[in-house]
């Protein structure tokens, strides 16, 4: 026998199961080798997952104190969220600026606080409707009653960012900026053409002729009576526009309204215009506001001290006013479309889920400190269902405590549905709001499976047994069933108006039809009572408790915080609530904290960051109106968003 014999140049494989024992070793050995390394990341990430916990926690109890001669700076940026509430898990990327009620209640602050000397507005994009940006604006103009500066700088520019800005003294640019002053103006897609191709087709149902959530879908652009609801939007806000920057930079009316037709973008026809009042880079103005502050000051390049408002918040905490006011008030923030069921999600707030929305009315209803509710809703609509389960709770607080809605942006359709179910309804002029009606849109995919070569066959006992099969063309009965099950909702959505607003059902009819109203066309049509942001419904609700103008009332806000470790638990499904039946809810909440620990951004979500502020706006209405109507049959929806730029 050879010692070293010659291999074999092609080998036989042995049999399964014999001469494989050392492959198999090996494989376990990587399977280990796997599973040790796994064990070790998810280690490292809940590791780094507490270390946020624990920094995040600290950065939020950190008080920050405020020294003489500081500015404080106001960036909309990121936009106005209604409500932000501490958030569970935070991974310091939180992406929304601090929320309405704070950056008013800073601005107040600010206004008497010695140590503010001014107001510095970077106002290039100001993300948000015009009713927040105008309550906004309105603190900024009373904070200029103390005689304290407000300077304005802005790069790249919006008619939101310049609608915040013309409340300061001067307006700059930078050479090379670029401002957005052009006439008012707004788009949707319509999809009929791309649903054809696909071989989809929509059967709508609308109540009535002004409901038109569902045109992008089965027409290819917008019907008449849309575009008359939406062009006096339109109008309104251009009015309230045109009137803020001729009066602030001292120009005709007429002449504010020849230059947005015209359309004035680059700096150097700004300031010819008269729309600004300077260009000169940022570190210049920071300077020239410091020796302002400091005239005494001889170094070259001296830093101006400042302060964001998310800092200046951290200056003063609730426990201040807490001391001085013995009674109070609730808030709770309604925001977001509506959907039925629970918010199981601790890492986003947004969204306004029936279940979750009642359990914290509830929670205001039996807080024995609590003596009126406000209920500030910024919601175009939603589910009619879950819309209808919030109402009828409303009415049972209300026999309760008393409770105020306070309109935003936006609380329309179905977000009116539960302002009606409140005492008194306050709306900013600028709220979107009416578009009293039913949607109801239903797909059939006949054509799509046909193009493929399926056929579809059925086996019934009764004709009702295909009702609604997408696969199958709807019937003429189909369609008569689904009119006469739309028509009941909407015909018991403006018997309500009736009964709230105090009209009979003939005068609520005129006002429905799916319109959609301005705060103040809704005021003077009857459907709202008193004109004003969240500070009015808060005084309205003081007088109502027996508080007076100008005492101190303590404020408690829902909802609230999550706990952090009920919040880890919840997301690995250690800890399920009442209503966190959904094993895929659990699921996803997984799905969230990996993203969040691992920093990751899903593609998709990057493509619709990178779409201009109004498209976005308009896709993320679609793709809700989409997603409710997978599951709610019939939906009051708000047909559109109006931007403010």
């Amino acid at each position: 026998m050879q010692d070293n014999p010659t291999p074999n140049p092609n080998p036989i494989p042995p049999p399964p199961g014999i001469g494989m024992q050392p492959q198999r070793r090996r494989s376990r050995g990587w399977i280990i080798a796997g599973v040790i390394i796994g064990l070790v990341v998810v280690a490292i990430g809940v590791f780094g997952l507490m270390i946020s916990m624990f920094l995040s926690s600290f950065e939020t109890e950190q008080h920050v104190d405020v020294t003489d001669k500081t500015v404080l700076v106001l960036d909309l940026s990121k936009g106005i969220p209604e409500y932000d509430p501490p958030k569970a898990l935070s991974f310091g990327s939180d992406e929304s600026g601090p929320s309405l009620r704070d950056i008013v209640e800073s601005i107040k602050r600010a206004k008497t606080d010695d140590n503010i000397h001014g107001i510095y507005i970077r106002s290039g994009i100001a993300a948000a409707g015009m009713a927040k940006l105008s309550e906004v604006r309105e603190a900024l103009i009373d904070f200029k009653s103390s005689k304290k500066f407000i300077y304005a700088y802005a790069e790249m520019g919006t008619k939101g960012g310049y609608y915040m800005a013309t409340v300061a003294d001067s307006i700059i640019m930078p050479q090379e900026g670029m401002m957005e002053f052009n006439a008012f103006g707004t788009s949707a897609p319509f999809m009929k053409g791309m649903f054809e191709k696909l071989g989809v087709s929509f059967h709508v149902e609308q109540f009535e002729e002004y409901k038109s959530a569902a045109e992008t879908m089965n027409r290819d652009r917008w019907s008449e009576p849309a575009k008359e609801a939406i062009r006096a939007l339109l109008q309104q806000r251009s009015d309230v526009f045109v009137d803020a920057v001729s009066k602030s930079r001292k120009l005709t009316p007429e002449r504010v309204v020849e230059l947005m037709n015209k359309g004035v973008y680059i700096p150097d026809s700004l300031l010819a215009s008269g729309l600004i009042d300077a260009m000169m880079r940022e570190a210049e103005l920071k300077e020239r506001i410091h020796r302002r502050l400091n005239p005494d000051d001889t170094t070259a390049h001296p830093t101006l001290k400042t302060i964001s408002l998310a800092k200046y918040v951290q200056s003063f905490t609730d426990e201040e006013s807490d001391a001085r006011a013995s009674r109070s008030i609730a808030i709770v923030y309604a925001s977001g479309a509506i959907s039925p069921g629970t918010n199981s999600d601790p890492f986003d707030a947004s969204g306004i889920y029936a279940r979750t929305l009642i359990r914290d009315l509830r929670a205001a209803r039996d807080n024995d400190d609590v003596e009126a509710i406000v209920l500030r809703i910024d919601s175009p609509g939603g589910s009619a269902f879950a819309s209808d389960e919030i109402w009828a709770e409303i009415r049972e607080v209300r026999k309760v405590k008393p409770v105020y809605a306070s309109m935003s942006d936006v609380a329309a359709s179905g977000g009116y549905y539960i302002a009606m179910a409140c005492d008194t309804i306050i709306a900013h002029p600028s709220t979107i709001t009416g578009s009293i009606g039913v949607i109801m849109s239903i797909p059939n995919f006949t054509g799509s499976v046909a193009k493929v070569g399926i056929t579809i066959d059925t086996v019934s006992l009764g004709p009702s047994a295909s009702f609604m099969n997408a696969g199958l063309p709807l019937t003429d009965g189909d369609k008569h069933t689904l009119r006469s099950f739309g028509q009941g909702i909407y015909t018991r959505f403006v018997q309500k108006v009736a009964e709230s607003r105090k009209m009979d059902t003939a005068a609520a009819r005129k006002l429905a039809r799916g319109r959609v109203w301005t705060g103040t066309a809704a005021k003077e049509a009857g459907l709202v009572d008193v004109l004003g942001g969240l500070d009015v419904a808060i005084a309205i609700a003081k007088k109502r408790i027996g508080v007076g103008a100008n005492d101190d009332v303590n404020i408690i806000l829902y909802p609230k915080k999550v706990d952090n470790l009920t919040a880890l638990l919840k997301a690995i499904g250690l800890n399920k609530e009442d209503g966190d039946e959904d094993a895929e809810a659990r699921a996803m909440l997984r799905s969230s904290l990996i993203a969040k620990v691992t920093g990751t951004i899903p593609a998709s979500e990057q493509i619709y960051r990178a779409l201009p502020g109004g498209t976005r706006s308009q896709v993320k209405h679609a793709l809700q109106l989409t997603e409710l109507g997978m599951t709610e049959r019939a939906l009051m929806m708000l047909p559109m968003t109006v931007p403010m730029d």
